[in-house]
């Protein structure tokens, strides 16, 4: 009797272990499913875009070595980053501006590459002409590309040599003809040249201007600037005599 009652016992222990061990396995097989599923659902909401491999300053040239892949969660995708697809199309292009490492490409940043490089940004009559720059004409380094500014010649000229330039836009310090290459630079670089660009009559007069000595005044790039006449110097002759007097055109 004592044996048949252990015998039941061991079995139902028996049973209800396995029966643990099975529902164990059933939760643990639904947890691993479970878990799938979610990281499915994750990757399939993940969106793969182009990004830039390394920094790019403007007007490189967009290679397979530029380009790189990285997955964004679909919610901060925009629809003008290029996607892997469109690599065959950009490579060759040139960018438009500095990229940054890591940045997702856009359209708007790539444009066909141009042989005549830095002259196709001058206007078509007009002329990009370089001079050397002074610590105090660059204000200390605070014009930048793409600044205008006003040129004042120091020396006394006339009003007819108009020796006051106005609106005369910067286009390049030394050979950075983008504002976010010399962020790049070395710290405390100050250029040693200026480059502007002005139409054939300001060269003209800039030629005379930076043979001698002439002062940059940076404008705001909002406010319209009109041309500064320089007045001529008003000449006082002090008569001598009532005789001289009698003959004096007033």
């Amino acid at each position: 009797m004592r044996v048949s009652q252990r015998a039941k016992i061991s079995s139902f222990v028996l049973v209800s272990l396995l029966m643990t061990i099975a529902g164990y396995q059933l939760i643990q097989s639904y947890v691993e499913e479970k878990t799938n599923i979610e990281i499915q659902q994750q990757q399939e909401h993940m969106f793969a875009v182009l990004v830039s491999r390394d920094d790019l300053l403007a007007g490189e040239i967009i290679d397979a070595g530029s380009l790189v892949k990285r997955s964004y969660p679909m919610s901060l995708v925009q629809d003008s980053w290029l996607r892997p697809e469109d690599a065959p199309m950009i490579i060759g292009l040139s960018t438009t501006r500095y990229i940054e490492k890591g940045e997702p490409l856009t359209a708007d940043a790539l444009l066909p590459f141009d042989d005549y490089g830095f002259s196709k940004r001058i206007q078509s009559g007009n002329y990009a002409v370089t001079s050397m720059i002074s610590k105090q004409q660059l204000h200390n380094g605070l014009i930048q590309v793409g600044d205008k500014v006003t040129l004042v010649s120091r020396n006394s000229v006339s009003e007819s040599q108009q020796a006051v330039l106005v609106n005369i836009e910067v286009v390049a310090l030394d050979n950075f003809d983008h504002s976010s290459q010399l962020d790049m630079s070395a710290t405390h670089y100050l250029p040693s040249t200026i480059t502007f660009e002005l139409t054939p009559s300001q060269a003209i007069i800039f030629e005379t201007m930076r043979q001698q000595s002439f002062a940059v005044w940076l404008q705001h790039p909002d406010s319209p600037y009109a041309d500064i006449k320089v007045n001529e110097p008003i000449a006082i002759h002090r008569l001598k005599s009532v005789e001289a007097s009698q003959h004096a055109t007033y």
